[in-house]
Parts: structure tokens; sequence; C-alpha cells
């Protein structure tokens, strides 16, 4: 198992030029639990998440790795939505950064990860007991989805696991009816590998229950029978 780098290192923002501290994210661990049905990876890697993301103290600029930046990216920070969002009390602060980072691949029309950067606000929001911000979050990141794939692009490995884990958004946000429609279409789907098919069914009886909870792949395993 690679270890994770716990010593932080220094970064000079692409936007401002402001030097900070910052963790370094390619150094993080690999998962040894099993990951939730959304994706969220087990531990180690899972109390890592905090580092995911890079956020500039001085412009708020929010990235993988601030010493970078796209054309045009320097705009969007600079502009005025970009630093109402970056302290808008109703976001919990440690969430911010993915926030504004879905923010800016937005804008820079990468739809498919800005739902995945919403996504990981929402996992923050959890583990903050911030369940209004999670939600919306939540919320943002089906809304960002919906616009990747008018514009062609994935999200995630096939089209049953990208129903899969909509299924999963959509109940945790509580919306039961959507993550109704979204399961039976994805159990709907030719060639669905088997495990994307236990979780989506596992996902109905959950949905059935108006269960908002947080889920694990190991569940499927224990549901299995011997």
């Amino acid at each position: 198992m690679r270890l994770m780098d716990d010593s932080p290192s220094t970064a000079t923002c692409a936007i401002c030029g402001t030097e900070s501290s910052v963790w370094d994210n390619h150094r993080l661990p690999e998962p040894v639990e099993p990951p939730d049905f959304d994706t969220r990876p087990g531990e180690p890697l899972r109390s890592t998440i905090g580092r995911w993301v890079q956020v500039c103290p001085a412009c708020g600029y929010a990235a993988e790795q601030i010493s970078t930046s796209a054309a045009g990216v320097d705009a969007i920070v600079r502009s005025e939505p970009y630093q109402r969002l970056r302290n808008d009390p109703e976001i919990p602060e440690q969430a911010r950064g993915f926030v504004c980072y879905a923010f800016i691949l937005d804008k820079v029309r990468q739809h498919a990860d800005a739902g995945w950067s919403f996504l990981h606000a929402a996992w923050m929001g959890d583990d903050l007991n911030a369940s209004g911000a999670a939600i919306w979050c939540r919320c943002r990141a089906i809304e960002m989805w919906q616009r990747a794939k008018a514009t062609g692009q994935s999200f995630g490995d096939d089209l049953g696991s990208e129903f899969a884990l909509v299924t999963d958004v959509y109940r945790r946000a509580g919306q039961f009816e959507h993550a109704t429609v979204a399961c039976g279409e994805g159990l709907d789907v030719d060639d669905i590998p088997p495990a994307v098919e236990a979780i989506l069914r596992r996902q109905m009886t959950l949905i059935q229950a108006r269960d908002q909870d947080c889920h694990s792949f190991s569940e499927i395993v224990r549901l299995q029978p011997d």
C-alpha cells in the first residue's frame, strides 16, 4: 500500500502569484475498504478528501494544482459570481474549494468533471453534518452530468454505472421519484454488469424504504447467497 506524504509543500498560485502551503494530492494512499454506492472510496483514502483540491488563500483559485491554470481561468476566478461563491456562508468552508473548482470546470465546459467536484463537495458536507449543503451539491452534480450528456461527455465507465451513480445521488438527496426512474432505466440497460445490476436492485429496496443514508459495496457482498 502506498503511504501518504504528510508534509505540505509550497505552491505559487497561477492566478495571483501568491505562495502558500498546500498538500500534495498526487501522493495519496490506496483505499483498502470498499467504496460507497456513489463511488466514495474507503479508508484510508476516504479521510484525505480535504486534500483533493488546493485553494489559494489570496484570490480563492481552486484546482487540483493551483500552480497551473488554463487560458481564461483568471477572469473566471476574478468574476463576481465566483467570489460570491467563494464566500458563500451556506456552504461549509471546507467544501467551498470543491464548489469553486466545479464552477471553473463548468465554465470551461468540462461538465462531467464539474459534476464530480460537486459530488466531492457533497461528501465533505456529509462529513461536516451539513445536510442542506450536501443535498444542494448533489443536485448540482446531477445538473452538471445532465449538461455533460447533452454535450457528448460521459461521467462514468459505462451507461449502467452512470445510472447507478445518478440513482444513488438522487436517493441521497431525497429525490426518490427521480431515483426510481434512474434505477429503472439502469436496470433496462443491455448487458449490464452483474455487480452494477446488484447495486441497482439494492437501490430499489432503499428507495422504497425512503432511505437517504450512505451505503457501501460491502452490503452487496453480505447480501449475496452463499
